[in-house]
């Protein structure tokens, strides 16, 4: 699930298929399944939003070869990152599940507060303090590389800009870091 950052080559996808094929738009999740893709240098189609085969009418939904249908944005991460980025058993999935589940649970409320609220990313918590730590020893969420973690987080992260406009983060030094690498 590692995959390539500037200065690292990108290596190709392990499974050469059909490419996947994603309903979405860029004002929904989508945006982070394409962001990983990119990175994993994984195939994937892009298909109008509407219809949507997702059972709700929602996107991103991704459907697959031999009739493989995901959808919301961890779950579909999760499946691409087990099919072409080498999670090949639960020790290595595990590494970076938590961190995609984590991210869709936990981080987004505290990026966006009940019902769009506001961020709480910069207040002083036990969440973001750890975060704010564990980024100061390491570039990376996991095995001090670029991954699928980062593309879950980080996405969240960087919303909040867009959302909320200009965060003060000069208490999270390491989180602002964080974001502009990513």
């Amino acid at each position: 699930a590692a995959v390539s950052r500037s200065g690292l080559s990108r290596r190709g996808a392990r499974t050469r298929l059909q490419a996947a094929r994603l309903h979405g738009h860029p004002q929904t999740r989508s945006p982070l399944v394409n962001w990983y893709c990119y990175e994993a240098n994984v195939p994937l189609e892009m298909r109008d939003p509407r219809p949507s085969p997702h059972p709700f009418g929602q996107v991103p939904h991704l459907s697959d070869d031999g009739g493989v249908e995901v959808f919301e944005s961890g779950a579909i991460l999760l499946y691409l990152a087990d099919k072409y980025g080498g999670l090949d058993s639960p020790e290595k999935r595990a590494k970076y599940t938590k961190w995609v589940m984590w991210a869709n649970s936990t981080l987004e409320e505290i990026c966006f507060g009940p019902g769009m609220s506001g961020t709480k990313v910069s207040a002083p918590g036990k969440t973001m303090d750890t975060l704010e730590g564990m980024l100061a020893k390491s570039e990376w969420l996991v095995d001090g590389e670029f991954s699928i973690a980062d593309v879950a987080v980080a996405s969240y992260l960087n919303y909040i800009p867009i959302f909320f406009g200009q965060v003060d983060l000069r208490h999270r030094p390491n989180v602002a870091a964080y974001m502009k690498r990513c």
